[in-house]
């Protein structure tokens, strides 16, 4: 279950934020449109600067989302869509903010499975989304700790390695691969190997991913 981001003081929040946080989703959605239109480096840095916790109030937006029923508020579908993409791009381009998902403790990584579990209630676009931003933070340190200690995003992240849509089984594996590097002793349920064959279909082009994939149930520890 999704834990919930700690509260600030009214007092303590700027404009942006406040609009954010509230419920009026026509002024989230034109907020969030604005942050989708910043596709240059410098720009978001100066967007980070003026506004220094967009990343911590984007991921309550993205709770909030985690928590709708889309059938009957499809706008939360739309707002959950842009503040996928829009944190894909801050964490894309200004890596240095992913430290601020490490915050809330857990909290990136139980809404991540809380989403991929959604079923057919979050659209496969969707999804491709999760996948995208965890590729994204999952190259800061905590973030990456986040992931692999919550094993039901693991295993999520491996369900998905032979998923029959191909872009989410190349996301997942490139989710995974993050996972499996294990650069600097990250502490691991699970270890994953991974044997990626692409080829191409003689008719029509197409590729088609065949994963080899083992889970090994391994104890927690730390490599030096």
């Amino acid at each position: 279950m999704a834990s919930k981001p700690k509260r600030r003081r009214t007092e303590e929040l700027d404009g942006t934020e406040t609009i954010l946080l509230g419920n009026d989703l026509k002024q989230i959605k034109n907020i969030l449109l604005n942050l989708k239109e910043i596709k240059k480096v410098d720009a978001l840095k100066l967007k980070a600067k003026e506004f220094p916790r967009i990343g911590v109030t984007l991921m309550t937006v993205l709770w909030k989302c985690s928590l709708q029923n889309f059938d009957d508020e499809p706008q939360w579908l739309q707002i959950l869509n842009d503040v996928l993409c829009v944190l894909t791009n801050i964490y894309e381009m200004v890596p240095s903010l992913c430290s601020e998902l490490a915050e809330p403790p857990g909290n990136f990584a139980n809404i991540a499975v809380r989403l991929l579990e959604s079923g057919p209630k979050v659209p496969m676009e969707t999804k491709c989304e999760v996948f995208r931003l965890i590729c994204n933070v999952a190259t800061d340190q905590r973030c990456m700790e986040l992931i692999a200690e919550n094993t039901h995003l693991v295993d999520r992240i491996a369900m998905a390695i032979d998923h029959e849509v191909n872009e989410v089984a190349k996301l997942a594996l490139k989710a995974a691969n993050f996972l499996a590097v294990n650069k600097s002793g990250i502490k691991m349920h699970r270890v994953l190997f991974l044997t990626e064959v692409i080829h191409h279909s003689m008719s029509g082009g197409l590729i088609k991913i065949s994963i080899c994939r083992s889970i090994i149930s391994s104890k927690k520890e730390v490599t030096g």
